[in-house]
């Protein structure tokens, strides 16, 4: 028997639509509006050099994530890179460096929404706003 609950498949509309909305009123408080660009589900503000995206999305039938992300290059050199940015990860409180298909760079967190508060959702916004202003420069240079 499990001692804890396994994940089942599923969509939680209800949970979707609710955490969104204090996602949506906590980056109201946090933001001047004209600094917030929402569009298609996501809003994003720029920090120093970087833009950062907030979304909230489907996970599993009890919860959903927060996705809090920032593109920092593309056309990266992958193999030059990649063993940067596991060394990079293992220092991040929170968060790591990923690479996309298309083999841009991302940095990015991910928090479950059912019971997240304003101090997770802000130490999330402040760690991917401060790596992606940091990195997003040298990555451009270093690996490009």
């Amino acid at each position: 028997m499990h001692k804890f609950p396994v994940l089942r498949d599923g969509v939680n509309e209800k949970l979707l639509e609710k955490v969104r909305k204090n996602v949506d009123t906590c980056l109201s408080a946090l933001f001047d509006e004209e600094d917030l660009v929402r569009m298609d589900g996501m809003t994003s503000f720029s920090f120093g050099s970087a833009t950062i995206h907030v979304t909230v999305v489907p996970w599993h039938s009890k919860d959903v994530l927060v996705k809090v992300f920032s593109y920092l290059a593309d056309s990266v050199k992958t193999k030059k890179a990649a063993i940067e940015f596991l060394r990079l990860n293992s220092d991040a409180p929170l968060g790591a460096f990923s690479m996309a298909f298309d083999n841009s760079v991302i940095f990015s967190c991910s928090l479950p929404g059912a019971n997240l508060d304003k101090s997770e959702l802000i130490g999330a916004l402040q760690t991917v706003a401060a790596y992606a202003d940091q990195y997003d420069d040298i990555i451009r240079e270093m690996y490009r």
